[in-house]
């Protein structure tokens, strides 16, 4: 009987080898672990705005304080505005209203009636109390925008 350990049968760990090679496939190489590389975040730190020297305001306090001036200023237009239209009599604003429509190109009564104020030439000399003219729903941009140029605005 031959010696066992000179046998030529492939021992366990070969078999799938043997039967590989049998069936024409190659050995399968294990598959090594692959390590995943993880990037280190970047972080940006944000610096506190710093104050000035001489005692003033940051950057973000500068605009803040401009945006409040502008808007005091915005308030102080409106309200020069409103008394403006408030010292306006009626015929002012049918004079108006025909300087406006003449640049318009279009009919002064069309532009009296989108404003609300055909009834104007029922008391000619009365003080305006109506709405300013960007708060008038029934006329358009650029009626709006003729009509502020006659008046002043």
């Amino acid at each position: 009987m031959p010696d066992p350990r000179k046998s030529k049968l492939p021992k366990k760990d070969d078999d799938k080898s043997v039967l590989g090679s049998l069936f024409g496939k190659k050995k399968e190489e294990p598959k090594k672990a692959t390590k995943k590389t993880v990037k280190p975040k970047t972080t940006v730190k944000k610096t506190p705005a710093k104050k000035k020297a001489s005692g003033g305001l940051s950057d973000g306090d500068a605009k803040i304080t401009a945006f409040k001036e502008k808007a005091k200023a915005s308030d102080a237009k409106a309200k020069k505005a409103e008394e403006l239209m408030k010292s306006k009599t009626h015929q002012d604003l049918i004079n108006a209203a025909y300087k406006a429509a003449e640049e318009l190109k279009i009919a002064p009564w069309v532009l009296l009636r989108a404003a609300g104020w055909g009834h104007f030439t029922e008391d000619r000399g009365k003080k305006y109390k109506g709405p300013m003219i960007d708060d008038i729903e029934g006329l358009d941009a650029a009626q709006k925008k003729a009509l502020k140029k006659a008046v002043g605005l």
